[in-house]
């Protein structure tokens, strides 16, 4: 809603230090094939779902993914 969004903008810090925490814990080995992929955008979006609580978040768009 458009209501909500004033509030996942304001969450955006919890929102990306959850994220980083989790990527951080991450082997190479988890990130390969559309599987590892699919894994880990299901894991992103109930992480964002629960910063961002009541807001209901339907998906996470990857724009980039830098695998070092």
């Amino acid at each position: 809603k458009k209501e909500d969004e004033q509030r996942v903008i304001a969450m955006m810090p919890r929102i990306i230090d959850n994220f980083q925490m989790f990527l951080r814990g991450l082997r190479i080995e988890e990130l390969q094939g559309s599987h590892g992929l699919y894994r880990i955008k299901e894991e992103l979006l109930v992480r964002v779902n629960a910063a961002a609580n009541p807001v209901k978040i339907k998906d996470v768009l990857f724009k980039e993914m830098l695998v070092q």
